[in-house]
C-alpha cells in the first residue's frame, strides 16, 4: 500500500541529473553531419542524467520462464490465451509466415528462494529448489517437441515486478530448444535497444548505481540541424558522444532534477540506490496519473497553505477539482536487499503539478495562488510545484 509524506522540503544536492541551460558560442560545423545552426545552449549532466538518454543498448537480467512455439504444420488446440494478453504485440517479435496460432509454453509455477545473508543455507536451499523444478510442466512439454515440425521458437521472460517480454534465440530450432531446456527458470542476459524502452519508461539496472560519481559530469547541447531541434553529448576533445533520438528527453530529465530537489523522499531513494542500500528498477513519467484528489484529504501542500490563511470549505471545494488536472509523476521503483523482489517491489512517486491548472486561483485566491507561486519552479518542462509525494509497496 502506497503512503504520502508530509515533509516536502528541499534537500541536498548530492543526486543531481541536469543543470539550467545557458546560452553557448559554439562552432558544431564538422562536428555534427546537417545544415547546423543556433541558438545553442549547453547543460551539464551527471552520469545517471548521461545513463538515462543515451541511445545505446544496455544489458539486463530476466528469468526465462518459457517459450512461444511456432509450428509449421498441426492444428495446436491447448493455446494459453489469457496469459498471451500479458506479452507484448506479435508485431513485436518475428513473422514467421505460420498462420497456425503458436503454443505457450510457460511455467506456472512461483516457488523462489527468498534472499538469504547465510550463502550457505541458501546453496542449500538452491538445491531443494532445482529439484522442485522437475516437477514444473515446461522441461517436459519441452523434452516432447520435435523440431522438424516447428518454424520458430522465442522466449519469454518476466523480470522483477511480473512484466513479460520476448526474448529472441540464436541458432537452429535444435539449439533453441536446447537454450530453453538449459536456462529455464534461470537468469538470462537480455540486451535492450537502449534505457528508454517505452514512452515515459527507463530501464535502471543497465546502469551501475554504484560507480556514480556526483562530480563528474557531461555537455549536453541542443540546437538545430536542418530545422530540426536536435542535441548531443560532446566529450572533452568537443567530438560527439552520442545524438539524442529524441529531444524531448531533455524535458523529463528536467523534471526528475526538480523532484531530487524539491521531494526528500525521492532523493533519499536515489540515494540508497547509489550506497547500494536498494537496487533500482524502472523510472516512469506518467502523464495520466489520474489521482483524484476530490476523494481524498488534499496534500500537505495546501495543508499548509490553509494554516497561513483564512480558506473558507467553499474556497477548498473549489481547489480540489483543479488538482485533478494536469498531473505528472515521476516515480522509481527499486527493491531492497532484504525483500523478495518478486513480491516486494517498492515505489517512490513524486507528483508535479503544471502551474497553469492554477490560473482560476489567481483571481478567485490571489494569496492561496501566490504562496504557491513562491514554491514553483521553472525550467524548459514548464513551470510546476511539488503536490504531493508517495510512497511504499506497489504490488502487495
Amino acid at each position: 500500500m502506497l503512503a504520502k509524506d508530509s515533509d516536502l522540503s528541499q534537500n541536498n544536492r548530492k543526486i543531481w541529473i541536469i543543470t539550467d541551460g545557458r546560452s553557448l558560442e559554439i562552432d558544431l560545423k564538422g562536428v555534427v553531419d546537417g545544415s547546423i545552426s543556433g541558438p545553442y545552449k549547453q547543460y551539464m549532466i551527471s552520469e545517471i542524467g548521461r545513463y538515462l538518454l543515451n541511445p545505446q543498448s544496455i544489458e539486463v537480467k530476466k528469468k526465462l520462464i518459457g517459450g512461444e512455439i511456432h509450428c509449421k504444420q498441426g492444428v495446436l488446440k491447448n493455446i494459453a490465451k489469457p496469459f498471451r494478453k500479458l506479452l507484448p504485440k506479435a508485431s513485436k517479435h518475428p513473422n514467421n509466415g505460420s498462420q497456425i496460432s503458436p503454443e505457450l509454453i510457460v511455467s506456472r509455477y512461483k516457488t523462489r528462494v527468498p534472499p538469504m545473508k547465510d550463502p550457505d543455507l541458501a546453496a542449500h536451499l538452491n538445491q531443494f529448489y532445482g529439484l522442485l523444478k522437475s516437477y514444473d510442466s515446461v522441461p517436459k512439454k519441452l523434452a516432447l517437441l520435435d523440431p522438424q515440425k516447428l518454424a520458430e521458437i522465442i522466449g519469454i521472460c518476466e523480470d522483477i515486478g511480473g512484466n513479460y517480454s520476448y526474448l529472441k534465440l540464436k541458432g537452429s530450432i535444435e539449439e533453441k530448444i536446447k537454450y530453453l531446456e538449459t536456462y529455464f527458470s534461470k537468469e538470462v542476459s537480455v540486451i535492450l535497444n537502449r534505457a528508454y524502452v517505452a514512452d515515459g519508461l527507463f530501464e535502471l539496472r543497465g546502469y551501475d548505481f554504484a560507480s556514480y560519481t556526483p562530480a563528474r559530469s557531461y555537455r549536453l547541447v541542443s540546437f538545430s540541424n536542418d530545422g530540426e531541434p536536435t542535441a548531443c553529448v560532446l566529450t572533452d576533445q568537443n567530438k560527439i558522444d552520442f545524438q539524442l533520438n529524441d529531444v524531448d528527453l531533455i524535458k523529463n530529465m528536467h523534471l526528475l532534477e526538480q523532484s531530487l530537489r524539491a521531494n526528500p523522499s525521492i532523493s533519499e531513494a536515489f540515494s540508497r540506490c547509489v550506497e547500494g542500500q536498494a537496487t533500482p528498477i524502472k523510472l516512469f513519467f506518467n502523464k495520466k496519473l489520474e489521482i483524484d484528489y476530490a476523494k481524498t484529504a488534499l496534500p500537505a501542500v495546501y495543508q499548509n497553505v490553509f494554516k497561513m490563511f483564512d480558506v473558507g470549505r467553499n474556497q477548498r471545494n473549489l481547489i480540489k477539482p483543479i488538482l485533478n488536472y494536469l498531473q505528472v509523476g515521476v516515480s522509481l521503483n527499486y527493491i531492497l536487499p532484504e525483500e523478495d523482489p518478486e513480491d516486494r517491489l517498492y515505489t517512490h512517486i513524486s507528483v508535479l503539478h503544471d502551474f497553469r491548472a492554477l490560473e482560476p486561483l489567481r483571481k478567485n485566491l490571489p494569496q492561496v495562488y501566490s504562496a504557491l507561486l513562491k514554491q514553483a519552479f521553472f525550467t524548459e518542462a514548464g513551470r510546476y510545484y511539488l503536490l504531493d509525494s508517495i510512497n511504499g509497496y506497489s504490488n502487495e
